[in-house]
């Protein structure tokens, strides 16, 4: 699971627009964790949709950023580990 300094500072989980992670995910069991999808096999999904959106919108003329998706690649990524803590920490 990502620490808290990660989801809130670099993933963005407060921002409800473009800025916050496409491969952000909550636990579906337990909304207080949150994983990076982007290593997994979930996370080619993602982009895979997120490239056919932004096809899409640019053909319509609309501004993808402008429709409150999450399109960020905000990370590296990490392994999704529902019992560790990862992600950042600043001290």
């Amino acid at each position: 699971m990502l620490s808290l300094k990660q989801i809130k500072d670099v993933c963005l989980v407060d921002e409800n627009g473009a800025g916050r992670c496409k491969y952000l995910s909550q636990d579906e069991t337990d909304d207080t964790k949150f994983y990076c999808l982007k290593l997994s096999a979930k996370g080619r999904e993602i982009d895979d949709e997120i490239e056919s959106f932004m096809k899409d919108i640019r053909k319509s003329g609309r501004d993808p950023y402008k429709e409150g998706l999450p399109l960020g690649d905000n990370c590296g990524g990490y392994p999704v580990l529902r019992h560790i803590e990862q992600g950042y920490d600043h001290n």
